[in-house]
This record gives structure tokens, sequence and C-alpha cells, in this order.
């Protein structure tokens, strides 16, 4: 074996790690958790805009979380099977926690009616 092949980092499909891209998104995520906080603190906005607010700053805050702390890319194979994987992993819990609330409307719905 040759000194490339035994130093050569294995690839788990998630590509180069820097300082950069984490402090990047540490930035960000302040920045996604201080503006709802100071929409609902301060009252900056009414009942509805602090709604679309707060989830609007959740979903993106939760893309950076998983694109700069994750890392997640299709760059290569690996990376794209580690995409597929995440999928899988968050249709799993949609569906286990969908179906649950599903169960426990009808429960009460029948209980109470």
């Amino acid at each position: 074996m040759s000194q490339l092949e035994q130093h050569a980092e294995p690839d788990f499909g998630t590509g180069k790690k820097t300082l950069k891209i984490y402090i990047a998104g540490l930035v960000a995520c302040v920045i996604l958790t201080l503006v709802p906080f100071a929409t609902v603190m301060y009252h900056l906005a009414g009942k509805t805009a602090t709604y679309y607010i707060l989830g609007i700053a959740a979903i993106v805050q939760f893309l950076v979380q998983v694109l700069c702390f994750l890392r997640l890319n299709m760059r290569t194979q690996q990376s794209r099977m580690n995409v597929y994987a995440f999928f899988f992993s968050v249709v799993v819990l949609l569906t286990i926690v969908g179906g649950s609330l599903w169960i426990m409307w009808h429960l009460n719905y029948n209980m109470m009616h």
C-alpha cells in the first residue's frame, strides 16, 4: 500500500469539516432564535404574524442545522444515501407522530360523543 492509501480518511458523504461553516451555522441559529424571541417578548407583531414568524424561523433553523451541522448534501453516492436515510427517518417519525395524534383524536371523539 502506498502512503496515500494508508492515510486516506473514509468518505462518509459529509464533505470536509471547516470552522467557517460551523461559525456561519451558529450565527444563523442565534439570529433565528433571537428574532422569534424578540417578536414574542416585545409583541412586535400581531398574533397571526407571530405564528408565521415562529413557524418560518423554526423551519429555516432546521434547514440551517441540517446543512451546517449534519452537512447533508448530494455530492457523492454516500452523501445521497445519507440524505435518503435522513428523509426515511423523517417519514417514519411523521408517520408515528401523525398516527398517534390521529388515534388520540379519534379516541377523544368516540369517548365524548
